[in-house]
């Protein structure tokens, strides 16, 4: 199921959750949903826990196609477990999908009884007259099963002398038990129609809260068996909820307040355009949970100054001509964002490159803002090797182009024979797993064609030949070039960059750097920076997105 964004009417009241000690809620009171992937793919769970953390108890049923959920039941149970109705094993009070000494099963073949029921209501009342019995809801239809047999042979042995029939629910079947137990509770299959949801809380608390492996959500959860074997994991929150989570992760909540609303609006856009793509189509969500669409630890990190900069932008995003834009980020820019070509594909009028003063004047309080990483030769001749290039030796690895804003576009490797490999853009840094696009290479061994290193001048191939080079100082004075020291050029934009080739007599490459991330759109610390220096958020915006506007 795709599902439709929708307008979901707020379940809450601040003043409930003042009254918890919890930060009252950040919605608005109509907002859109977003399904946010916690488990899915290769991570997806034969079986997944809830439990109440504010409220108490849990609606049973289904999210529609527009994301609305449709109650079938309710539990009061605080702790529930959500199983794949393949056969599990309990033990020790979790669920195994391999037996072990002692281990109860609880197997995917059930008994039948005869009769359908008109709701929840009257199919839990009959099964209490059956032994393991519980109600369960097959494709729109309320029915009485007992049993969780691992066998068909088993299954028929006990519907012997009985007017029961033995079955199986679909690829789609979802088991509900208390957590730690056997016994289900409830059953639910709506094969390809229906995917089974649980919205925490059946005793009126204005917002719930939910425990789900060790982290704090709002909102409710949906189950479905994408594939037909283990469990995707989705937490279905409003829009103003979940940016005050994704912002307490993104920055500190003791960040400026400009700083974190200037998040606040990135990530809002970000997460308005982003399910209109196909990024996770096949999951059946719209953004995960991790730092490949946006980081998203729950309501874990949350605090007074996130839930300010989330209700203070409530609704505002990023527009450029009015449209949305991609309000991409990074940690840190080193000193100079980037234009979007020069790092990925697409260039992007308002993704523009430029030198940024603000970041290094708090440079002494970001983690690792100034790096630096060594690779051998021998390092350098390994990994090419093993991305499936055939090389000598390498002799030579340098930066080979630059952008106008002093980050690096492209590198090249050179072995003993001659050849040459270039790494272009955002490969120009994963390649070699560094932190940024913005460094430096000095050292190596000197280039197949220039046994002194050589000097690379406006981003030329290959060196300049000769033992003697001479530079003019800043005072008009003249003097000889030492190779060896690596020296540098300044270019007309004021950036200063690596001249020199590799020093002779070395086989170690030193990559000197700083900032982290992709260096495109915000850097987040300096939106921080720029907030310490009294910049509105507004402002931090349109200096690192440019053109644009900021508006609900």
């Amino acid at each position: 199921m795709k599902g439709k964004w929708i307008k979901w009417t707020a379940l809450c009241l601040a003043a409930a959750l003042s009254a918890s000690g919890l930060p009252a809620r950040a919605a608005p009171a109509e907002e859109t949903i977003l399904r946010i992937g916690l488990y899915y793919g290769s991570n997806a769970m034969p079986s997944a826990n809830l439990e109440n953390s504010v409220g108490s108890g849990y609606r049973l049923g289904y999210f529609d196609d527009a994301n609305q959920f449709v109650e079938l039941g309710r539990t009061s149970k605080t702790k529930l477990s959500m199983l794949k109705t393949k056969t599990l094993y309990l033990s020790g009070g979790t669920y195994q999908t391999t037996p072990s000494s002692g281990a109860q099963t609880i197997g995917g073949y059930s008994l039948q009884w005869p009769g359908t029921y008109s709701d929840f209501t009257s199919a839990q009342t009959a099964a209490a007259s059956v032994s393991g019995g519980f109600p369960a809801w097959v494709e729109g239809t309320y029915q009485v099963r007992s049993g969780a047999y691992a066998t068909q042979a088993e299954a028929e042995a006990a519907a012997l002398g009985t007017t029961a029939q033995v079955v199986q629910t679909s690829s789609s079947g979802i088991n509900v038990v208390e957590t730690g137990t056997a016994q289900i509770l409830f059953q639910f299959d709506g094969g390809s129609s229906y995917v089974f949801g649980v919205m925490p809380d059946i005793t009126g608390v204005s917002q719930s809260v939910t425990w789900f492996k060790g982290y704090k959500y709002y909102g409710g959860f949906r189950y479905e068996r994408v594939g037909g074997d283990n469990i995707t994991v989705v937490n279905l929150i409003g829009m103003e909820d979940y940016i005050n989570c994704v912002i307490s992760q993104e920055m500190s909540d003791s960040w400026p307040l400009e700083a974190l609303k200037a998040q606040a609006c990135a990530a809002r856009t970000y997460a308005m355009r982003k399910p209109n793509s196909s990024k996770h189509a096949a999951d059946h969500f719209d953004l995960c949970n991790g730092t490949h669409c946006q980081a998203y630890p729950g309501m874990k990190l949350t605090g007074s100054n996130t839930l300010r900069a989330t209700q203070e932008t409530a609704g505002m995003v990023i527009r450029y001509n009015g449209a949305l834009i991609d309000a991409v980020y990074s940690s840190s820019d080193g000193g100079a964002t980037e234009n979007s070509e020069n790092v990925w594909n697409d260039a992007l009028p308002y993704l523009r490159g430029k030198v940024d003063p603000y970041e290094a004047t708090i440079s002494s309080q970001i983690p690792n803002y100034n790096w630096s990483v060594t690779y051998t030769a021998d390092e350098l001749t390994q990994k090419l090797r093993s991305s499936g290039r055939s090389c000598d030796q390498i002799v030579d690895f340098r930066v080979s182009e630059t952008t106008p804003t002093g980050n690096v576009k492209a590198i090249t490797f050179t072995d003993a024979s001659g050849k040459s490999w270039t790494f272009q853009k955002e490969q120009a840094r994963t390649f070699l797993g560094l932190r940024s696009q913005r460094y430096t290479v000095t050292g190596g061994g000197g280039s197949s064609s220039s046994s002194s290193g050589g000097l690379y001048v406006n981003n030329a191939q290959t060196p300049l030949e000769g033992s003697s080079f001479y530079a003019i100082g800043g005072d008009g004075s003249t003097g000889q070039v030492d190779l060896s020291a690596s020296p540098y050029v300044i270019t007309s934009n004021g950036t200063a960059l690596l001249g020199g080739g590799t020093a002779a007599g070395s086989d170690r490459f030193v990559i000197q750097g700083s900032g982290y991330g992709h260096n495109v759109g915000m850097s987040q610390y300096g939106a921080n920076a720029m907030a310490k220096q009294g910049y509105t958020y507004q402002e931090i915006l349109q200096f690192y997105y440019t053109g644009v506007d900021i508006s609900r």
